[in-house]
């Protein structure tokens, strides 16, 4: 993933960012044709029917001194922002294909913090602000667990389930994890909510995670802004968690964007009398997996796992390459010991094959056995 680009590209990418009347889903009609570099995109929108006048003439403006618009001065303010250590301004094509792949992608991303972190893997993990006893645990300590498996953990920082699963993977991550916690904002980069979330996002910045946004600097927190952020949460992770939801929970919005965009969702069942178990229980209803434990949301989401960690070795012939008979039980090895009979499980393997497909791994210097099971090799 390219980070660096020419102040002239990074100039342009920000005025199609700002611009008023180009929309996301304006830029998707001419994106499949002419690929996301700014230039050509901007030459192409003056051409777009329905597209208003005044957008029009800020366009021509744009293709000849974009330093004569009128908005320069926004221009200008997310440039020296981007001067500032770990601070990105990430185009769309520098996202991760998952973002890529949305009908309405972000054209341009915030990021503060590491933006490797970005590519994943990922889940989800999304529910209400007003959380169970029981929810608060169970946020908490999935993520933690889920963390130690590699996974990175990506909510949007809110109260409730939000907060609980950063928290958890924080925990982990200070623990020795190799998955980290993202968090995707509703507002401009410049501030923070909730305001009582400041030492969770500097402690998330500092064990190598991000802080995303798809929102300009001065942009304020507005209610409309939370469900549609809701779709990069989902689309930069391989599924969703519901924790807990009410039936007016905008993880129910979360879990819909996920379906839509063909990712796994899960939910958590819990008791008919609490109002926060019932949004769960419909997700079930149309289809969502059900889970009682964090390593049924590794064994839901291991197919595409699975696949990512494919696409990434051919990416990148330099990696270790995992001979593809091999690969179906090397995705569900983590950094913590799991015993036989749990990797036995997950691979849907007999134990002979098993046992030989892992004394394979150890040859290769990829996995060794430990007093709590079989791992990645140190």
């Amino acid at each position: 993933m390219p980070l660096h680009n020419s102040l002239t590209t990074t100039l342009q990418d920000l005025v199609i960012w700002l611009l008023p009347g180009l929309t996301d889903r304006k830029l998707q009609k001419l994106i499949p044709e002419l690929g996301s570099e700014p230039h050509p995109l901007l030459e192409a929108a003056y051409r777009l029917p329905g597209l208003p006048a005044k957008t029009r003439d800020l366009i021509q403006i744009a293709l000849h001194d974009p330093w004569q618009l009128p908005f320069a001065k926004q221009l200008e303010a997310h440039l020296r922002w981007a001067e500032a250590e770990n601070h990105w301004l990430l185009p769309l094509r520098e996202l991760p294909d998952l973002l890529q792949q949305l009908p309405d992608p972000p054209y341009l991303l915030s990021v503060q913090g590491c933006p490797e972190a970005l590519q994943g893997p990922s889940l989800a993990v999304v529910g209400s602000r007003r959380l169970s006893p029981e929810g608060r645990s169970l946020a908490y300590h999935w993520s933690h667990w889920l963390a130690w498996q590699g996974l990175n953990l990506v909510s949007g920082l809110a109260r409730g389930v939000d907060g609980q699963a950063h928290q958890g993977a924080l925990k982990a991550r200070e623990e020795g994890a190799t998955g980290c916690t993202l968090a995707v904002l509703a507002h401009g980069m410049d501030s923070l909510y909730p305001p009582e979330h400041q030492d969770l996002a500097a402690r998330l910045l500092d064990q190598g995670g991000a802080l995303v946004s798809e929102y300009p600097l001065g942009n304020r927190p507005l209610a409309r802004q939370f469900p549609k952020r809701n779709r990069i949460i989902t689309g930069l992770s391989l599924g969703t968690l519901v924790v807990e939801a009410t039936l007016r929970s905008g993880s129910l919005v979360s879990a819909r964007l996920a379906m839509e965009q063909d990712r796994e969702v899960m939910a958590v069942p819990g008791s008919v009398r609490r109002e926060q178990s019932q949004g769960c229980h419909q997700l079930i209803r149309q289809g969502a997996a059900l889970v009682t434990c964090p390593e049924e949301v590794l064994q839901e989401i291991q197919q595409p796992l699975q696949f990512q960690l494919e696409k990434e070795s051919q990416a990148n012939p330099q990696s270790v390459q995992i001979p593809e008979k091999l690969q179906s039980i090397y995705c569900l090895l983590t950094d913590v010991p799991q015993s036989m009979d749990e990797l036995l499980l997950q691979a849907q393997l007999d134990a002979a094959t098993g046992m030989l497909l892992l004394q394979e791994l150890e040859l290769e210097g990829l996995a060794e056995q430990q007093p709590g099971g079989w791992c990645l090799s140190t």
